[in-house]
């Protein structure tokens, strides 16, 4: 049990790391996915976003949500491992 949990909190940790880069990405560059992107409910709402704001804004708001979104999933990997 004790290998499973950390296996799955390593998985939390990196999966946290990629989208706090991914994040960084789209801040830096303004890198927006084309239409091939498979993230329903961020895309989702990048769409929604751009009906009403300006692509600037778009890019801003989704950088920010993926780096929100990766500090948390750090976070909950990082709390999994130190309880081990």
């Amino acid at each position: 049990m004790y290998r499973d949990s950390t296996v799955l909190a390593w998985c939390v940790l990196i999966l946290g790391v990629f989208g706090i880069v991914d994040g960084s990405d789209i801040l830096i560059r303004g890198a927006m996915y084309a239409d091939g992107s498979s993230c329903k409910a961020i895309c989702g709402l990048s769409l929604l976003l751009s009906q009403f704001f300006s692509s600037a804004v778009v890019a801003l708001a989704v950088g920010v949500i993926y780096l929100l979104l990766g500090v948390f999933l750090v976070c909950i990997g990082y709390l999994m491992l130190k309880s081990k």
